[in-house]
């Protein structure tokens, strides 16, 4: 997980809310990975340890690493077995060319320097070894055009999208990853889209937002009662589109690329 987090009890509400959203591409995050017994993985921006705990039942030996106590809190519950390290990428206080494989899930889009977080996680591994990236793609997800739409009838003004100055910044597509990790040194880049359903209860996405988490949570947190009371009836209203059978169900997409480090496999 990356980026504004560490308030009271925001670790659980990201556990128990996007974090479930996340987890969505774990299978595919899996897949890439191809895991073997005994090797040695990275898990960066870790959040609630949801997809260690995998790794781990893998038979992985896994580092869990993530800037925030909270969620490094979570992951002590949810793989005990994981090393836990308080650390944020770009700069990550691990050896080089020392595991087998890397993840990092939806964190890459959030940081500062895309491409030194990238050549980051690139350092840790070992020559043959993986590393595996998923982002959040820049075209407007079904929860954007939600929570756009119900700003919009609340007749208030949304967040900022997430730009960076040109230098920094990259194409957040299949091809833009791929690029990306091309950029790091990474050879044998393979890069495509991943669908699921996101599955939650209906107020799901209101507590999210309500716990200030992602940038419609920064707009939340600095509105009045008035206009949160405005923007939550909107929400409600608006989010009945997408309940069945008293779930909510979004369809998500997002973009998982692999890159393998120069040099032979062991």
């Amino acid at each position: 997980m990356a980026g504004g987090w560490g308030a009271a009890g925001q670790a659980q509400a990201y556990a128990d809310t996007c974090a479930v959203l996340c987890a969505g591409a774990h299978d595919a995050v899996l897949a890439a990975l191809d895991v073997r017994p005994g090797e040695r993985v990275v898990d960066a921006g870790a959040g609630d340890g949801r997809l260690s705990a995998r790794l781990v039942d893998a038979g992985a030996h896994v580092t869990a690493v993530d800037p925030d106590p909270g969620m490094l809190a979570l992951v002590a519950g949810n793989a005990p077995g994981a090393v836990r390290v308080e650390a944020a990428l770009p700069e990550l206080p691990l050896a080089s060319a020392v595991v087998d494989a890397v993840v990092a899930c939806f964190v890459v889009n959030h940081l500062p320097d895309p491409r030194a977080g990238v050549a980051e996680l690139a350092r840790l591994v070992r020559p043959g070894g993986r590393v595996v990236v998923a982002i959040w793609p820049s075209e407007a997800s079904a929860q954007t055009r939600l929570w756009a739409a119900a700003l919009a009838r609340a007749e208030i003004d949304g967040p900022p999208g997430p730009r960076l100055p040109a230098h920094l910044d990259f194409e957040r597509t299949v091809a833009g990853t791929a690029s990306l990790l091309h950029e790091s040194g990474l050879v044998e880049v393979t890069s495509h889209s991943v669908e699921w359903t996101y599955e939650a209860d209906r107020d799901a996405l209101w507590r999210a937002a309500s716990a200030g988490i992602g940038g419609i949570g920064t707009t939340v947190a600095r509105l009045d009662d008035a206009q949160r009371h405005r923007l939550r009836t909107a929400y409600r209203v608006l989010v009945a589109d997408h309940v069945v059978g008293n779930r909510l169900r979004l369809r998500t997409t997002a973009v998982l690329a692999t890159g393998q480090v120069v040099g032979d496999t062991f």
